[in-house]
């Protein structure tokens, strides 16, 4: 009886090779789940809902948001990176967490390129440098000429110490010569009522975060990092066009999962994602949100993200961030 057994079980060891790629023919055959390393509400967020839906009604399965926050978002994308690589955990990733978070936080146990399936990028919304109505600065000449001349070095917020309005931030005064002071904030909605109510002369966020301000006339935009004017702010100039190419860059968000996800499945949820960005209803509300899709293959965003790392990192060391998480 034994022997029978142990040689029912050497059998079924050796069939298992074979049974696997019919297993990933019919994924997803359960629920497939969303990490998000950030709170609910936010753009990582709304971007995580808006594929979620997507995929759910093409693949008829349930994919479910998971936020779990912490760290500046280090939890959630370690999360991602340690899930069982079965097809069934995926993740949104973003600037920060791939190209920021390992570079200042010692503690990030995690490799932005390696230690990753990288799927599909999403969406990216360049960031606004805005000023407060109270600044009288509402071009970039006047807020290099204000900067200079100012008695004090000029106040910007961001959402916090090695956030990407923090080092855009370090970008713009370096780039300029304008001289900057960082007032980092926990909360994105408290800097931007505080700028708005000339506490903070400038801030740097995502446009996504300040276009019903600046629509508003609560804020004044001075220019944005995108590479050309966005449809939606037509009059608010880039800083490319106004001879700064260097300060071109989206905070964007992505999809990956764990090193060694199914290729296959991998590439149907890339081919879905740009799908999902493409629908018109979707456009409406990126554009509205000041967000810019970009659908690369699986081969693209991978080096994107390495061309990111490298990017950035040398920013984070002159800001004097470097193992400083």
């Amino acid at each position: 009886m034994t022997t029978r057994l142990n040689s029912l079980v050497l059998l079924l060891a050796a069939l298992l090779p074979f049974v696997s790629p019919a297993s990933a023919e019919t994924w997803p055959d359960r629920p497939v789940k969303i990490i998000v390393p950030f709170g609910a509400g936010g753009s990582g967020d709304t971007l995580a809902r808006v594929v979620a839906d997507h995929l759910s009604t093409v693949f008829k399965q349930q994919f479910v948001v998971e936020n779990r926050t912490g760290a500046g978002g280090m939890i959630g994308t370690q999360a991602i990176a340690a899930a069982a690589p079965d097809g069934y955990t995926i993740g949104i990733t973003n600037l920060s967490t791939l190209a920021l978070v390992p570079v200042i936080n010692p503690a990030a146990t995690y490799h932005p390129v390696n230690d990753f399936s990288h799927i599909a990028y999403v969406a990216g919304a360049p960031v606004a440098l805005a000023a407060t109505p109270a600044a009288n600065i509402k071009t970039l000449k006047e807020f290099i000429d204000t900067a200079k001349t100012s008695a004090k070095p000029l106040t910007y917020a961001s959402s916090g110490v090695g956030s990407d309005g923090h080092l855009m931030g370090v970008a713009i005064s370096l780039a300029t010569g304008a001289p900057l002071e960082h007032v980092p904030y926990r909360s994105t909605s408290q800097a931007l009522t505080d700028v708005v109510a000339g506490h903070v002369a400038l801030c740097t966020f995502t446009l996504s975060s300040t276009a019903q301000f600046l629509r508003a006339g609560q804020l004044v935009g001075v220019a944005v990092t995108s590479p050309d004017r966005m449809p939606d702010q037509p009059d608010l100039p880039t800083f490319k066009e106004l001879g700064y190419p260097q300060l071109v860059g989206t905070t964007w968000f992505a999809l990956s999962g764990p090193v060694k996800f199914p290729e296959d499945v991998a590439e149907k949820l890339n081919r879905e994602v740009a799908i999902a960005v493409a629908l018109p209803e979707v456009q409406a509300r990126l554009r509205r949100d000041g967000f810019i899709a970009q659908p690369m293959s699986r081969a693209d965003f991978t080096k994107f993200v390495g061309d990111e790392a490298a990017r950035w990192k040398p920013l984070v060391e002159k800001a004097g961030l470097a193992g400083k998480g």
